[in-house]
């Protein structure tokens, strides 16, 4: 019998880890928990600054290219790293995560930076870096009556990548009562910080960093 996976980011995400393992016998589960609302900036307002820092996947796939060759951008995730170097950023630093990359940030850039982020965040950047929000994320109201049913049967494993999704998930699992269908479900998360959301009342919760 297959096993369950279900994946909680936005659609578009979903879809793509699912063609990325679509070699594995695997009963994958969308539940699309998030889209957005673009708000695009020009490569001109960009320009600007001297460094930029971008801490998400959909802001590094929806930023312009860089307005000048090889402008340094701090960044979140080699994925979004290698994004953002085809075009044509200087990546001067990755991190795991926004609190390690927060601490390897010079004081002496603050006054000069931007960082694009969503309208949520979890980590605050310091004092004087510029902020401006990129998008708005949306989140997922209600399960489907459909979707209800499917998780009363059982889910193998559930995959956390944040803590926004991870809270808004178990908030709409507690609403329509499948935690105890889902006692014996693994769930995999991107970090301790996720994990801690689900770990209040899952059993079997586990960290994969990145």
């Amino acid at each position: 019998m297959k096993k369950s996976v279900l994946l909680t980011r936005s659609k578009l995400a979903n879809n793509e880890l699912k063609e990325k393992f679509i070699s594995q016998d695997f009963d994958f589960l969308a539940c699309n928990l998030i889209k957005y609302k673009l708000f695009p900036v020009k490569a001109e307002y960009i320009n600007q600054f001297s460094d930029l820092i971008i801490t998400s996947n959909f802001a590094a796939n929806n930023i312009p290219d860089a307005p000048r060759a090889n402008m340094p951008v701090w960044v979140v995730g080699e994925k979004s790293a290698n994004i953002l170097k085809n075009k044509g950023y200087k990546v001067e630093f990755y991190a795991s995560s926004g609190e390690n990359l927060k601490r390897q940030i010079p004081d002496n850039l603050y006054n000069t930076m931007l960082y694009l982020s969503g309208e949520y965040i979890t980590v605050n950047m310091p004092f004087g870096i510029t902020r401006k929000i990129l998008y708005k994320t949306i989140y997922l109201e209600s399960l489907s009556e459909k979707d209800v049913i499917r998780y009363k049967e059982g889910i193998d494993y559930i995959v956390l990548y944040s803590e926004n999704c991870a809270k808004t998930l178990l908030k709409l699992l507690v609403e329509n009562n499948l935690v105890n269908y889902l006692e014996k479900t693994t769930c995999i998360a991107i970090s301790s910080k996720v994990a801690r959301v689900f770990e209040q009342v899952f059993k079997n919760v586990v960290v994969c960093h990145d």
